[in-house]
């Protein structure tokens, strides 16, 4: 083995040096997976929350359907609705029952079907003949319905469903959201204001979504995710 006398022997800085040009890199690559780690956590629901719902579990009150105008039900982590005639509605609900003001969001999405569908949210619901139900289209109108003692009706302005800016068509997400405060019931679509109604006559009760083909063609399919309920 060679030795070598004359050689310049490292500085105890150059060697302190040396292990933190090996060491700070890790520690830091450590601390960055530390911090995206935590930025990608989930954000928790709002301390407001009434009800959530990612349909993870398939047990979770909403009521199913299979009948001869379609189906409903949990898929895949998602609430999947399917109808098979043309001009049919159908709803779903969690079984809640809220006495107050309520807001709903919910993500939206058509899976396949004809160009036109209806999709969206109820409020204040007492029975399958009394509550309301706040619509957007696949091709991008909206409009807020209710349904009183059996009767639907148009109560939204010029009593027709409207086309509004804001509305993703096509097999697009659309984030929905419907306040019921008071006798104001106000429809957003990805943030944006699609329509407003101002109605009293049902207050508190359960929520749903609500999914309906088009007038003149059936076989929609609409897949709902993240259903959330807070006080407004």
């Amino acid at each position: 083995m060679d030795i070598c006398y004359n050689c310049e022997l490292p500085t105890l800085y150059q060697i302190g040096e040396h292990i933190m040009n090996k060491a700070f890199p890790a520690a830091l690559a450590l601390i960055l997976v530390i911090i995206v780690s935590a930025c990608s956590v989930a954000p928790a629901t709002p301390t407001n929350t009434l009800f959530f719902d990612d349909f993870s579990l398939t047990d979770s009150g909403w009521s199913q359907i299979q009948n001869d105008s379609g189906t409903a039900g949990y898929t895949r982590g998602q609430f999947h609705f399917s109808i098979v005639p043309k001009d049919t509605v159908l709803i779903s609900n969690p079984g809640k029952s809220f006495p107050g003001d309520v807001s709903i969001d919910v993500d939206a999405r058509k899976a396949g079907g004809p160009l036109v569908s209806y999709l969206g949210v109820l409020c204040h619901y007492q029975n399958a003949n009394n509550y309301y139900m706040f619509l957007i289209t696949t091709d991008g109108y909206a409009a807020i319905v209710m349904n009183k003692d059996g009767v639907l009706s148009i109560i939204s302005p010029n009593l027709k469903f409207l086309k509004m800016d804001g509305i993703k068509t096509g097999t697009a997400s659309n984030h929905i959201r419907a306040t019921c405060i008071g006798e104001a019931l106000t429809l957003f679509a990805n943030g944006k204001q699609v329509s407003l109604a101002y109605d009293s006559s049902l207050t508190g009760g359960d929520v749903g979504l609500a999914v309906r083909s088009g007038r003149f063609q059936g076989g929609a399919e609409i897949n709902f995710d993240n259903f959330l309920v807070t006080q407004p």
